[in-house]
């Protein structure tokens, strides 16, 4: 089995962050890597509720992933399976948030339970580059309030 950790720190307050997570407006606006973009979220945003994301790239393709969410702790813990539409490879993702002093947030976001090393590190890549759209939405809604 495969699986990947990412830590990094964002510069913002650790309630916009933890939103950004589960809430569409925000989600869609950075969840989707490169320049795929989310055309559809559908979330039942409590443990044991279902979500359905849909990416799409500019040429019109369209892939979706699926998933349940496992364990939920405001502004601390999310964590969900993970399922592409196209298999029936399930892996788990995990996202700690913790405020720092400097009203900064640290994430650190897991996956794991991959099969395959070439599709772990797809996902890896996804998730930075996702991860990074988030860093710049995050960013413009801190100074925008």
């Amino acid at each position: 089995m495969y699986d990947f950790t990412l830590k990094g720190v964002l510069n913002a307050d650790i309630d916009l962050v933890y939103e950004a997570f589960n809430e569409p407006s925000v989600l869609s606006k950075w969840f989707a890597p490169g320049d795929l973009i989310v055309s559809q979220f559908v979330s039942n945003f409590l443990e044991g509720g279902d979500f359905r994301v849909v990416f799409q790239s500019p040429d019109g393709f369209q892939q979706s992933a699926v998933g349940t969410y496992q364990q939920i702790e405001q502004n601390a813990l999310i964590s969900f399976t993970w399922r592409w539409d196209d298999t029936n490879d399930i892996t788990k993702v995990k996202v700690c948030f913790k405020q720092t002093p400097n009203l900064s947030t640290q994430i650190e976001l897991s996956q794991s339970g991959f099969h395959v090393e070439n599709e772990m590190l797809l996902q890896q890549h996804g998730w930075m580059a996702s991860l990074e759209k988030l860093s710049l939405v995050t960013r413009q809604s801190t100074v925008s309030v």
